[in-house]
């Protein structure tokens, strides 16, 4: 049940990440405002998230995840809802961000209630199905948003997937005993915890991790973003076969994240496949970006390419898992959850600013340097010694 409900609320947590922009064209249409007005409202939702993180981490562990994730999804949902009741451009930036504090919650909180309700034994598998829920939402939303919208225009498709992350919301509060993470201290230790917080988010074992996360995400949001462009213009391969090609490597990711925690829960080595999945990854995108491919061998390396990349995502959970102390599982997934938002928001102006410069052949070298960088500081956060038993002894 625990997983049930971590499950469907990041699932509804990526759909509402995606909900807006297939709406954007009736939006644009019905308040005559720009598309850079429109893409604000995601920009808002993800900066408030990407701050909100951290200090979500924090509840999490002082307040447990009951509270904290029902609030965020109960939050988000009306947000989103109240988004399609409104005809006012700078309400719906109020509404897109108050939406982004409620996303914050969800990666600290479920993986606070992941590592304390499974067996150590399946927690890799654990840590897979969750990205799968979330990247089922990212493959849900663009079709079931036009869908409602079909039905009852954009203002009842907002309405409509407001009322359905409520429900959640209400199943949350109905069988929320479920979600344990643990103890949560007593209120003559939240002061004494404040230092702990910064002590163990400024650790050296967490900062590096932090960069892992960051070097990451612009990685990724490179190949999402402008692998096409980068394919058309220093290939000359066909528009339709670049985009088939970063389909077929996020499919693959898919694949990869499913099978990825079957393979670290067995080996017991996250780093081992964190770092070994990178090198073929990194080795397969060097290629795409060095050679002009055949089609098909084109898809083949990027599908290889996308595989190992997936395979690396829950061991990497397991190594944020394996460094964090017992209490601050919250606050520690919040604090290198930055990381991605963080990259997520630069990697589009830094790659396209390469391209602008006339360095489109320089996109996959950078891409491969970041992670080929990963894959060492997952080494390098393995021989630091152990975090855990100096973060307790401090």
């Amino acid at each position: 049940m625990a997983f049930a409900l971590v499950g469907s609320g990041h699932t509804m947590s990526h759909i509402y990440m995606l909900t807006l922009p297939p709406l954007f064209f009736l939006i644009k249409e019905d308040l005559g405002v720009s598309y850079a007005a429109l893409g604000l409202l995601v920009t808002v939702f993800h900066v408030a998230t990407g701050v909100c993180q951290i200090p979500s981490g924090i509840l999490v562990d002082r307040m447990g995840a009951r509270v904290t994730l029902t609030t965020g999804m109960m939050l988000i949902s009306c947000s989103m809802g109240a988004i399609g009741l409104v005809d006012s451009y700078w309400l719906m930036v109020a509404m897109a961000t108050l939406a982004g504090v409620g996303n914050s919650v969800f990666h600290p909180a479920d993986y606070a209630v992941l590592a304390a309700s499974v067996d150590d034994r399946h927690l890799g598998k654990a840590f897979g199905f969750h990205l799968l829920a979330g990247n089922l939402g990212f493959a849900a939303a663009p079709v079931l948003m036009v869908a409602m919208a079909a039905l009852w225009g954009w203002h009842g498709a907002l309405i409509g997937i407001g009322a359905a992350g409520i429900a959640v919301s209400i199943a949350m509060m109905i069988f929320g005993k479920v979600l344990r993470t643990g103890d949560v201290p007593a209120k003559g230790k939240v002061e004494a915890n404040e230092g702990t917080d910064i002590r163990v988010l400024t650790s050296p074992r967490i900062l590096v991790m932090l960069s892992f996360f960051l070097l990451l995400a612009l990685s990724i949001t490179g190949i999402q973003t402008f692998s096409v462009t980068t394919l058309v213009d220093m290939f000359g391969v066909k528009l339709t076969t670049a985009n088939t090609a970063l389909t077929v490597f996020l499919t693959a990711g898919f694949v990869g994240v499913a099978i990825g925690g079957f393979i670290v829960d067995k080996l017991k080595r996250p780093v081992f496949t964190v770092s070994a999945s990178m090198l073929v990854g990194a080795a397969c995108l060097a290629v795409v970006g060095a050679v002009p491919l055949p089609v098909l061998g084109l898809f083949a390396t990027m599908a290889i390419g996308g595989v190992f990349i997936g395979i690396m995502r829950p061991a990497r959970d397991m190594m944020v898992n394996a460094i964090t102390p017992p209490g601050a599982t919250g606050k520690v997934f919040g604090f290198v959850g930055t990381g991605l938002s963080t990259g997520s928001a630069i990697a589009p102006v830094t790659f396209g600013w390469l391209i602008d410069q006339g360095a489109t052949s320089l996109v996959f070298a950078v891409i491969v340097t970041m992670i080929l960088a990963c894959a060492g500081i997952a080494i390098i956060v393995d021989r630091m010694g152990n975090f855990v038993d100096s973060a307790s002894e401090s």
